[in-house]
C-alpha cells in the first residue's frame, strides 16, 4: 500500500504595510464639540480631536488631543481634495475617495437645526470622514497610486500630529516619539514609497470591505458614485461631475437632493423615519 504524501500549504507571510499608511493601523481617531460660552452672546465651537495610538511592543496605549476648528477641518479637506489631482490615472479608487470628500464633508452653512443639532451633525460627519480616509489608506487596492501615499497619507498625519508651531493651548497629551520621527522624516524626503506596494498583483485585487458606502434612503442607490476598474479613467472621472449631491438630516439620515426635496415639499419631515426637521 503507497501512502499518499500530503503537501502542506504554506501560509505566505503578511506583507508589511508601507510606511505611508503602517502607522494607522494602531490609531483610532474621534471628533468631540467644545462649545465655549463667553461673556458675549456668541457661543465659539470647536472640535477636540482624540488621536489614540496602541503601542507598538507593549500593552499600552498613548492618546493626545488636539483643539481643531470647523474651519481646520475645511481646510483639510480642501488639501486632500488637492492632492488628488481630478483626472489622474491610476487603477486605486481615488475617484470615490474625491466624490466623498466633495458631497460628504460637512458643509460649511447646513440648513435647519439648532445649535447643538449641527454641532452634533458635524461631529458624527467627522468623525465618519475620517474613519473612512483612515479606511482607504488601508485598503491594499489603494497603495497604487503615489498621489494617495505620498499625498493623501501625509496630510492626514500631518492634520493628527500637528505641527511643532501650532499653539501649546491646542494639543494635549505626548505623541509618540517613533511617529513624530515618521513625520519628520517623510517631510524632509526620508520616506520613499515601496516598490512592492505598487508591483505586486495581490495589492491590486479589489478590497471593498474597508470603506463604507451608504445608500440613499429613498432610490436605494449609492449616495457616492462607486465606478469599477474596468471603466476608461475618462469614464471613471467624468461621472464625478455629475455625480448627485446628497443630504443629511437632523436624525442622521441621507439622501440625493433630488429624491428628497419631493418628499420634503409634501412634509418636513424624515421620509425614512418621520422626524420632524425645523427649517
Amino acid at each position: 500500500m503507497s501512502l499518499k504524501r500530503i503537501r502542506k500549504k504554506r501560509s505566505l507571510p503578511a506583507i508589511p504595510l508601507p510606511p505611508q499608511v503602517a502607522w494607522l493601523d494602531s490609531v483610532s481617531m474621534d471628533v468631540t464639540p467644545i462649545v465655549s460660552r463667553p461673556r458675549t452672546s456668541y457661543r465659539k465651537v470647536d472640535y477636540l480631536l482624540t488621536v489614540k495610538c496602541q503601542a507598538r511592543e507593549t500593552l499600552g496605549a498613548t492618546t493626545w488631543h488636539l483643539v481643531r476648528s470647523f474651519d481646520e477641518f475645511r481646510f483639510f479637506r480642501k488639501r486632500l481634495v488637492t492632492q488628488l489631482k481630478r483626472g489622474h490615472f491610476c487603477q486605486a479608487e481615488c475617484p470615490w475617495l474625491y466624490t466623498f470628500l466633495k458631497s460628504y464633508f460637512p458643509k460649511s452653512q447646513l440648513v435647519g437645526g439648532s445649535l447643538s443639532r449641527v454641532v452634533a451633525r458635524r461631529r458624527k460627519t467627522l468623525t465618519r470622514s475620517l474613519a473612512t480616509i483612515r479606511s482607504f489608506l488601508l485598503n491594499r487596492s489603494n497603495h497604487v497610486c503615489p498621489l494617495v501615499m505620498q499625498g493623501v497619507a501625509l496630510e492626514l498625519l500631518e492634520f493628527v500630529v500637528g505641527e511643532p508651531s501650532e499653539p501649546g493651548h491646542n494639543r494635549h497629551g505626548e505623541v509618540p516619539d517613533w511617529l513624530r520621527q515618521l513625520l519628520q522624516r517623510w517631510q524632509d524626503g526620508d520616506v520613499e514609497l515601496l516598490e512592492d506596494s505598487t508591483s505586486s498583483d495581490d495589492t491590486t485585487q479589489s478590497d471593498e470591505s474597508g470603506v463604507e458606502k451608504d445608500n440613499c434612503g429613498l432610490c436605494e442607490h449609492p449616495l457616492v458614485g462607486h465606478f469599477g476598474k474596468e471603466r476608461a479613467v475618462e469614464d471613471r472621472w467624468s461621472q464625478l461631475a455629475a455625480a448627485e449631491p446628497f443630504s443629511t438630516l437632523s436624525c442622521g439620515h441621507h439622501f440625493h437632493d433630488e429624491c428628497l426635496i419631493e418628499k420634503l415639499n409634501e412634509a418636513l419631515q424624515c421620509p425614512t423615519c418621520g422626524y420632524q426637521e425645523s427649517w
